[in-house]
């Protein structure tokens, strides 16, 4: 599985992914039979992503449902390239684009509804994507993190805390992000000075 991975990652996402791609058999099978491409998949996370950011501070328990169910077709679009024989470098970069479109979106509808700090937001919105890129490139010149702290680890959680329950530890949660991004950011950069 090559990507923006770390080994340990990579390893915990194997099993999940072949459990996520039976469970999302008849919504595979559905949209191979309707002939929806993969990256209309991953595209449709944005709108979602922003529909659930504006949401944020209005009705937080649906916009965390349709934050989930944006994720959910970040599962479902790999499985249907997969499925169709259609993965590419175009389809994992469409898919990269849309995650992280979807994930700022989130982002900044927390900062604007005043629920986590602006400059945390600005830091993760510029982590994020950085921490993702420096992880494809020490994949593809194979030099692996061997450990990532991903959002899905280290914000989610928080996240649902937050949108569900009302309990605030984004600002944390974001900050413990944001570090942990930068320093495996960094961790490749320095791997990686000698095989540029």
């Amino acid at each position: 599985m090559r990507g923006s991975y770390s080994t340990l990652e990579t390893r915990a996402l194997r099993p999940l992914r072949a459990l996520l791609a039976r469970i999302l058999i008849p919504i595979v099978w559905l949209l191979v039979k309707l002939r929806v491409p993969p990256n209309a998949v991953s595209l449709s996370q944005i709108p979602v992503g922003i529909v659930a950011a504006a949401l944020v501070a209005y009705s937080p328990r649906v916009s965390f449902l349709l934050f989930v169910f944006a994720v959910v077709f970040d599962g479902i679009d790999g499985a249907l390239a997969r499925r169709l024989g259609k993965e590419s470098n175009h389809g994992a970069l469409v898919d990269q684009v849309s995650d992280h479109a979807r994930e700022i979106a989130m982002i900044a509808g927390l900062a604007f509804s005043g629920a986590l700090n602006g400059g945390l937001a600005a830091a993760y919105a510029f982590s994020h994507p950085l921490s993702n890129f420096m992880l494809y490139l020490g994949s593809a010149k194979l030099v692996r993190a061997p450990f990532a702290v991903k959002t899905w680890m280290s914000f989610y959680p928080f996240l649902f805390l937050y949108l569900w329950f009302e309990i605030n530890y984004l600002d944390l949660a974001a900050g413990i992000s944001v570090g942990a991004m930068v320093i495996v950011s960094f961790w490749l950069l320095w791997s990686l000075r000698n095989r540029m």
